[in-house]
């Protein structure tokens, strides 16, 4: 036992004495703890910790002795933690609902053992999967990944805080126990067949656990560790998907007019078009301006900025098969698929959001389309990194992405972000996340952020405050009540655990799909 109960309320929390011979170090702001009631258990964070006294005559002749310090405590020196209730637990029953009363005065408080965490977060959930365990303790700590699979999901955190372990972590949960499809657009290439450790080392990536289940495009062939590589003729790429790019390309309104207007006279062939008049004299793209009725000096800014995707190598004037039918097909049949930006393409944003709005738009258009029974059988989780620059407020309403995060959840299609500025990220796109995974983060705007829409959001922002670099404070509906977690070493041992009992679609399965 840590104390009893002194106060408190249910909206500002309650106060627990801490016995004499508790040393408030031994405790840390996010520890979980146990009131024991008389008709429940009640769960909660230790939210804040304070030291006090009941007479400030006791500091004008300090003692000196140890002798006399431990005399005065407990009657005129003492400590507090302010704890914020989540659940309780039904004595008897075992149940376990959101907090509703309040227990009594002097109720004993203890921290939480290996038996309280296994209540709350143990197997007894659908799909559990362990992520971490708590900042003080070795008891796994267990996230629903199916209720993960229904939702948007998040991980926010700065550069070094472990936004890619934990990442790869729940990916290679949710691989291995079949919960959903997952579409990984991999910027940086950091969920492959290989990875590198934080001390630049080579580990494995999510190929290489687990082989075909998992199957990796590459739009440059330079990627000898792809299995197929990206194609996208001419005519899958929208003028919708260029207004996307409109910042990147140097857009202006009027340029996005002007590809609409072209698509809606030319169709499919529309790009094929633009790109042929590469090269005409002013006179020549005057009279092509006439003929399709835009303004020349528009039409002759659209060549030049379209002219971006020519050098890219994987957009071609070609009737050969997109390769994006072959990812829809991948997915439609269980198996994951990571697409990587290697050689030129490398650290592209043209590159990355070209590939991610068509392909995902192509997503969208086949899960709306449909039958119910169809979209059963499937589940799609869509990755995306360097998500502010795709769902941000002027963004959002010109990507496939702001729609998919609204809407595609009842067809079966989510949105999973990683991303280290969620400030910059729209707030309607924000309150459509289910659960969050937060590591450290240093500015104001964006710990503000991760908290919009949540119950009790300040107080969760002092437990975020704490973070060390691969600790991360978890909630949502993954999990039953807040939690900060150490993550779980992504290692030997982990991948061991993924390989076995991991069911690998056979060559012959696989060869079925095309």
């Amino acid at each position: 036992m840590i104390g009893f109960l002194k106060s408190g309320s249910l909206e500002s929390g309650f106060i627990v004495r801490l016995s004499g011979d508790v040393n408030p170090e031994t405790l840390r702001i996010g520890d979980f703890v146990v009131i024991n009631g008389e008709l429940y258990d009640y769960f909660g964070i230790i939210e804040d910790l304070v030291i006090t006294s009941s007479s400030e005559d006791v500091f004008f002749d300090p003692p000196e002795s140890e002798y006399e310090k431990e005399a005065l405590k407990g009657t005129f020196i003492f400590s507090e933690a302010l704890v914020s209730p989540y659940l309780m637990v039904e004595k008897g029953t075992g149940s376990v609902v959101s907090v509703k009363t309040i227990p009594q005065h002097f109720s004993p408080v203890k921290k939480a053992l290996a038996e309280d965490f296994a209540k709350i977060f143990g197997e007894n959930v659908e799909n559990a999967f362990s992520v971490g365990t708590p900042l003080t303790m070795e008891e796994p700590i267990y996230i629903s990944l199916k209720e993960l699979s229904k939702r948007n999901n998040a991980i926010f955190g700065i550069t070094g805080s472990g936004k890619t372990f934990l990442a790869r972590i729940i990916f290679s949960g949710m691989i291995k126990q079949n919960v959903s499809s997952l579409l990984i657009f991999d910027m940086h290439n950091e969920y492959g067949r290989f990875a590198k450790s934080e001390d630049k080392k080579k580990i494995k990536g999510l190929k290489a656990i687990f082989d075909n289940k998992v199957k990796v495009f590459d739009v440059s062939k330079k990627n000898e560790d792809a299995d197929e590589f990206i194609t996208i003729p001419y005519k899958d790429i929208k003028a919708a998907d260029v207004e996307m790019l409109s910042t990147i390309l140097n857009f202006s309104d009027k340029s996005a007019e002007t590809a609409f207007i072209i698509e809606r006279k030319k169709g499919t062939g529309w790009l094929e078009y633009v790109l042929s008049l590469e090269g005409l004299g002013e006179k020549e793209l005057a009279e092509r301006a006439e003929e399709i009725g835009v303004n020349a000096s528009a039409l002759g800014a659209l060549v030049r900025h379209l002219l971006k995707f020519k050098r890219l190598g994987f957009i071609k004037n070609t009737n050969e098969e997109s390769s994006v039918r072959k990812i829809l097909k991948y997915l439609k049949a269980g198996v994951s698929v990571v697409v990587q930006f290697s050689g030129n393409a490398a650290s592209n944003p043209l590159a990355y959001f070209t590939v991610a709005n068509v392909i995902s738009r192509r997503i969208h258009d086949e899960f709306v389309n449909m039958s119910e029974e169809e979209r059963e059988k499937s589940r799609v989780m869509i990755v995306i990194e360097e998500a502010h620059k795709l769902l941000s407020t002027e963004s959002k309403e010109k990507n496939i992405f702001g729609t998919i995060a609204r809407e595609m959840r009842k067809f079966n299609v989510t949105l999973f972000i990683v991303d280290q500025r969620p400030s910059e990220i729209d707030a309607d796109v924000l309150s459509q996340v289910g659960t969050r995974f937060v590591l450290q983060l240093m500015d104001e705007k964006d710990m503000n952020a991760v908290f919009q829409g949540v119950g009790g959001g300040a107080k969760l922002k002092k437990i975020l405050r704490t973070l060390q670099p691969r600790e991360a404070l978890v909630f949502g509906y993954a999990v039953r009540m807040p939690i900060a977690v150490r993550v779980r070493e992504y290692g030997e041992e982990f991948f061991k655990e993924m390989e076995e009992g991991s069911k690998i679609p056979t060559d012959e399965a696989e060869e079925d799909l095309f």
